[in-house]
């Protein structure tokens, strides 16, 4: 009896294990599968998105592939939205005061969420630049309403002096 109980024990054992092969290659043949990375990030030479949020003058939210990513324009450097070391700086090299600096910091934001937020935009790689920098934000060229979002910040006098 217990001879005849053993090979009923290893028998069931085996068919639990095929079976579990079998239903691991049909869920793996599914269309349900995935066949890209949610995380994936963009690498598109052009990339229409719309603009969900703006964080400063040359900053900016979207979502791509179901995930948030942060848009930081190439080309132009806006003055900071925060006192700090960076805005010290940035207002010595422009020859204004820290106060001023924050004010076309301000300027900036607004002007952001004026032109770009809720906006349809193309945003263009520059592959002699890298993907992201080192926050993890997306450096890309952006077209709004066929224009340079980087010389409309320019022409308004939002940028902060070249490096």
């Amino acid at each position: 009896m217990a001879k005849h109980l053993k090979k009923e024990i290893f028998t069931y054992r085996i068919a639990n294990f095929l079976l579990l092969i079998l239903l691991i290659i049909l869920y793996s043949c599914s269309e349900n599968t995935p066949t890209t990375n949610e995380n994936e990030t963009p690498t598109e030479a052009v990339l229409q998105t719309t603009v969900i949020e703006i964080s400063d003058g040359d900053t900016f939210g979207i979502y791509y592939k179901n995930q948030k990513w942060k848009v930081r324009v190439l080309y132009v450097d806006c003055f900071e939205t925060r006192k700090g070391d960076r805005l010290s700086d940035q207002a010595r090299k422009a020859g204004i005061s820290e106060d001023s600096a924050l004010a076309l910091g301000f300027k900036a934001k607004d002007f952001a969420k004026q032109i770009l937020l809720n906006k349809k935009v193309q945003l263009l790689r520059d592959f002699k630049e890298p993907n992201l920098d080192i926050y993890g934000r997306l450096l890309r060229i952006t077209i709004v309403d066929g224009m340079r979002y980087d010389s409309l910040l320019k022409v308004n006098g939002l940028a902060a002096p070249e490096k």
